[in-house]
């Protein structure tokens, strides 16, 4: 039995439709992921599903009692209250609650009514842990691995642990339903980690809106799409997903071709009688032809629309010449403070042109603080004299701040100082869907997704050859992140990114430089690589790494083993090897069937998704096998 369902829902804001007639059902301990474009109403709905607004239509229809709790985007704690304050302020309301009841009782004849509200206001004080609510809230903090932060202000904490504060702090609440707007903003792989486990592990039904598409991959049961104002369901993660939306297309393509080849024929047959109708004055042929062409309307009310899979997809080309130069970057004897504390110390990095660097390391280890550095000795030595960009770089930057652009100026005031003339910057801007007015936009009045949409276009106008990338991915919906990995795909120039989106960075770095205790050690192999072999190493607690392999150079002795018997080692080093090469097979089917669908030939579409799908379905198995592998080692 569901415990939520909406039907035809429908929603405007001042006469602009977000959603229309929307329609679905969540069952008891599911965990569903909704997904969809950039400002296509995700959080107007989730507000409507936890009856944050009711200006809407259509109908919903809760279990008796239900409770949901939703956790927004951006979470803002209350100023001068504790991380513990917070999660016991739910049992202290209730305790207060309880109190009330039990005097009014006392103060009056205890009718039926009386004893109603007394023993609701007794089941919520209980529900909420009672008078061990401090034990559970302290249980709750430790489970999020912020048991040390329990009596620390909660508004003073950074962005990641006030998202996982917000997460415990509707858990305090004791709901039946958890809303997650977006719930691995700000986190680092650990955090990520921790929250994949969570959902995975949780005894709640949880609808989460997420555009991470690794955490979807692990903690989805079905994905539902809002597009259009409707939402469509796929059963499944984000692999499964991807795959049925192919399909989907495919098929869909098929039939567009049928309609469209029917109403062809029937506007021949209505050019054919509207002729002979007019050259015999029989009755008869009038009839006829009325007939032919309300046949003709009505073939093309139900025909099937043409599948646009690119719609609303930014256009990314990088164009930057290719660089004479070896050296792209050099590091030496690197060193940062902020008062007392070191971020580096005698740091040192060589990058060479070409090559695809992820920068990886815990929040707030200073990788934002030395992609800025890196940023301001373009063309120099810095003012330090330890960096230096070579001097036929041509610097992209993507800030996670946004800091590029002035906030208080235009779109176009910003584009026409690099020199970009009128028509070129709306040449530009429609590529990266903006609308002509866009050019009048004041920066401080767009979305973060808008403004990061505009920091790859401005990478894209100079002619970047050194793609400089801090957190790239934020705010962008799945459908910019895949055009921003292909248009990556095809660049020639260097890239150096930080980002804690795990498949964007096995789609870019083919190098990994780790930063740990002010010092840079590399990793020589593929993000993918470094995963498997340390990722899969590490020991979890609430979501933080205990203990990790401080050599994170890939130099493994060989294991001696009996001939014609290969090691538990090994077996999985080629199972890695393998599971690399179809992921790699399916990832090129994927590309194929999205190139055939826009060329129109859906037939081949269909065939090449169902053979992506048959490797999906052996890749299941794989990662099984590789999992057990992982387990008894």
């Amino acid at each position: 039995m569901s415990i939520l369902e909406c039907t035809n829902v429908s929603k405007d804001w001042a006469g602009t439709p977000v959603l229309e007639q929307v329609s679905l059902a969540l069952e008891a301990g599911e965990k569903v992921a909704l997904v969809g474009r950039n400002g296509c109403g995700k959080t107007s709905l989730l507000r409507i599903l936890a009856g944050q607004d009711d200006a809407f239509q259509g109908t919903l229809r809760r279990q008796k009692g239900l409770r949901v709790g939703l956790v927004p985007q951006r979470y803002e704690p209350p100023q001068g209250l504790t991380c513990l304050d917070i999660l016991c302020q739910p049992a202290r309301e209730a305790a207060a609650r309880l109190d009330a009841a039990a005097e009014a009782m006392a103060a009056l004849e205890a009718g039926e009514a009386q004893l109603d509200v007394y023993e609701e206001a007794r089941e919520r004080f209980e529900a909420l842990g009672g008078g061990r609510a401090e034990e559970a809230a302290r249980r709750l903090l430790a489970r999020a691995g912020l048991a040390h932060l329990a009596g620390s202000q909660a508004a003073i904490l950074s962005g990641g642990e006030k998202n996982v504060l917000a997460l415990v702090a509707a858990l305090a609440e004791a709901p039946d339903l958890l809303l997650l707007d977006e719930p691995g903003n700000h986190l680092d792989f650990q955090g990520l980690a921790w929250l994949e486990d969570f959902i995975r592990a949780e005894r709640r039904a949880v609808l989460m809106v997420s555009h991470n598409r690794y955490l979807l991959d692990r903690a989805a049961d079905r994905i539902l799409e809002l597009e259009d104002g409707c939402v469509a369901a796929y059963a499944g993660g984000y692999s499964a997903y991807r795959l049925e939306k192919l399909g989907r297309a495919a098929a869909q393509g098929r039939d567009w071709q049928a309609d469209h080849a029917r109403i062809e024929r029937l506007e021949a047959l209505v050019r054919r009688f509207a002729e002979i109708a007019h050259a015999r004055p029989d009755p008869a042929w009038g009839k006829r032809l009325r007939a032919r062409r309300t046949q003709l309307e009505q073939a093309k009310q139900q025909a099937a629309e043409r599948p646009d899979l690119d719609r609303g997809r930014i256009q990314v080309l990088f164009n930057g010449n290719d660089s004479k130069a070896d050296i792209a970057l050099v590091v030496r004897d690197y060193c940062k403070a902020f008062h007392e504390r070191v971020l580096f110390e005698g740091a040192g990095l060589d990058l060479l042109v070409g090559e695809r660097a992820a920068l990886i390391g815990a929040n707030g280890s200073g990788k934002t603080t030395f992609l800025r550095d890196v940023v301001g000795a373009e063309g120099k030595w810095n003012e330090g004299g330890s960096i230096r960009v070579g001097p036929s770089m041509v610097l992209g930057y993507c800030a996670q701040e946004q800091e590029v652009f002035r906030a208080d100026r235009t779109v176009g005031q910003e584009f026409a100082e690099l020199g970009a003339r009128e028509d070129a910057i709306h040449r530009l801007l429609r590529r990266f869907l903006f609308e002509r007015s866009a050019i009048d936009a004041r920066i401080g009045a767009l979305s973060g997704g808008e403004r990061n949409r505009l920091q790859i276009a401005r990478a894209v106008f100079l002619g970047a050859n050194f793609l400089v990338l801090d957190e790239p991915t934020n705010h962008l919906d799945i459908e910019g992140r895949e055009a921003l990995e292909e248009g990556l795909a095809d660049f020639t120039g260097t890239i150096l990114a930080v980002s804690h989106d795990k498949w964007f960075l096995e789609k870019v770095a083919e190098r990994v430089i780790v930063l740990e205790e002010g010092r840079f050690t590399p990793y020589e192999g593929t993000f993918a690589e470094y995963w498997r072999d340390l990722g899969s190493r590490t020991v979890r607690t609430s979501g933080r790494i205990e203990e990790r392999s401080r050599d994170v150079t890939r130099n493994r002795k060989p294991r001696i083993v009996a001939p014609g018997k290969p090691s538990g080692e090994a077996r999985r080093l080629a199972l890695e090897e393998r599971i690399a090469s179809e992921e790699r097979r399916k990832e090129n089917l994927e590309r194929e069937s999205l190139e055939a669908n826009n060329r129109r030939d859906f037939a081949r579409a269909g065939r090449v998704v169902q053979e992506a799908a048959a490797i999906g379905r052996m890749l299941e198995k794989l990662y099984a096998e590789w999992g057990s592998l992982l387990d008894g080692r």
